[in-house]
């Protein structure tokens, strides 16, 4: 390329030059290891994500981008196979992690309580380690807070004299608790994560591990925080952790499908985009129906005709083979009573019968029909569901996930250094007028580029509204819903 003005010649040729040291720089490459592929696409988006750092391309790259970037980094880095259950606040995702667990672990209060991502995972001992926002984040989150005017949130703060608490957990490393048995694992869970707990304000993450956890090594369950928090910040936490996970358990409550719940179900589907197979639909609390069987089996079939459509699965088969009712809690309750940890005057025990009759079965019939009203509640087909059709394969389908979001991200990335190459190249093209020229044109190009990138946000969020407003027969559903409600 012939340059007439030798100070732009000389700053394009050492901006080459920085390209090429930057494109064969060494990358440590040892904790993806792991696995050839991975380690392959690993390395080349560490590079490329050192090169959309560069001044003449960083403008053209959005931080969704690079969160991207290291969100794809984050699962090469790590070989875990993460199962999330995400739902509304109260949809039974910590009731039903209790039963998976087969210990009552996750906090269930009334309030709701799953503030942080909680992960749980096999281990040599049971610890909880625990870590904290940092300033940054918090002042995002608080500002999240005022912004949602969220009074209660502000009202219990301020009753558990929080702000008294948080000088000593914001910014603070992560800390470790080992515990000697499951009591006072439990506690330790109640301190950092109840909401009852000032702390649990400042706590970020909590991973528990647990010793004769009944999944493999490498396979992590998550509890999050609710979809429809209040604080958006934390709900945001629960939609960017959706492409993170490698499977997605929908909590959503049989007997509450309404518009808000289908919207949750749509923004689930967006946000695993064309990876629907990684969704699970469980419908919690099934026991809450007033005729639990005979009303279930005629919600399913509504509920399947909109899971079957474009915007979910776009196959019925599909969408019944992923929709799985539960019953959590009368299984944590049922396991309770056989090992006899609570006798016939306990609430429990009350909570027990009040199912059985609805389930037409009489007090003195529960020993012999133990094992039907287990199979009721369908956590063990839940359980059988995902040993057989994930955790069984779940390195393959990590590697997958990995290979399809690298192909997914190298394309928009390369959009973005298109439209940055084609900037450089008309400013080398202006390279004969004088610099107020050039940085007249280059103003003006990101501009347009600016603009460009508002238009496209803006044209996705109308799909998005689009996709939601018409969705195939959501009215008649909910009609018809509860229109079973009311038989």
């Amino acid at each position: 390329m012939q340059f007439k003005n030798k100070e732009v010649e000389k700053e394009y040729l050492e901006r080459i030059e920085n390209l090429k040291k930057i494109i064969n720089s060494p990358v440590v490459d040892t904790q993806y290891l792991w696995n050839e592929t991975v380690r392959k696409y690993a390395v080349t988006m560490e590079q490329v994500r050192k090169m959309l750092q560069l001044n003449e391309i960083k403008p053209s790259v959005s931080e969704r981008i690079l969160s991207n970037i290291q969100i794809f980094l984050d699962k090469c880095s790590n070989p875990e196979f993460h199962i999330a259950l995400v739902g509304a606040i109260k949809a039974g995702k910590s009731t039903l992690i209790n039963a998976l667990l087969g210990y009552e672990l996750a906090s269930t209060e009334v309030t709701p309580e799953t503030a942080a991502l909680t992960k749980f995972k096999s281990a040599n001992e049971d610890y909880v380690e625990v870590s904290f926002y940092s300033k940054e984040e918090w002042d995002k989150l608080w500002k999240s807070v005022n912004e949602a005017k969220a009074e209660v949130f502000l009202e219990e703060y301020q009753t558990l004299n929080a702000d008294a608490e948080k000088k000593n957990w914001l910014g603070k490393s992560t800390q470790r608790f080992t515990c000697a048995d499951r009591v006072a694992l439990k506690e330790e869970i109640r301190k950092w994560t109840s909401s009852k707990s000032p702390t649990h304000y400042f706590v970020k993450e909590v991973i528990i591990g647990l010793k004769d956890f009944d999944l493999p090594e490498g396979v992590v369950l998550v509890d999050t925080p609710g979809l429809d928090d209040v604080v958006e910040y934390r709900s945001d936490i629960t939609r960017k952790y959706i492409d993170r996970a490698n499977a997605v358990l929908m909590c959503v409550r049989s007997d509450a499908l309404t518009g808000q719940e289908l919207q949750t179900i749509l923004r689930v589907f967006i946000n695993a985009r064309n990876n629907v197979e990684k969704v699970y639909i469980i419908a919690t609390q099934i026991d809450t129906l007033n005729r639990p069987k005979t009303d279930w089996e005629k919600q399913s079939a509504e509920w399947i005709k909109y899971l079957k459509g474009r915007n979910c699965y776009r196959d019925a088969q599909m969408a019944a083979r992923k929709l799985v009712p539960v019953s959590a809690y009368l299984y944590t309750i049922l396991h309770e009573y056989n090992d006899k940890e609570f006798g016939t005057d306990d609430d429990k025990y009350f909570d027990l019968t009040s199912i059985l009759l609805k389930l037409r079965i009489k007090e003195n019939e529960l020993d012999d029909r133990y094992k039907e009203i287990e199979d009721f509640t369908n956590i063990r087909l839940l359980k059988s569901k995902l040993q057989d059709e994930i955790i069984s394969n779940f390195k393959k389908y990590m590697v997958e996930d990995i290979v399809a979001a690298y192909k997914d991200y190298s394309a928009e990335i390369r959009e973005k250094i298109d439209l940055a190459k084609k900037e450089q190249q008309e400013l080398i093209n202006t390279s004969q007028q004088d610099i107020d020229e050039i940085k007249r044109k280059k103003e003006e190009y990101q501009e347009k580029l600016n603009s460009a990138i508002k238009e496209k946000e803006d044209f996705s969020k109308m799909i998005r509204q689009i996709k939601y407003a018409t969705t195939q027969r959501a009215d008649e559903l909910i009609r018809n819903i509860r229109g079973i409600k009311n038989v």
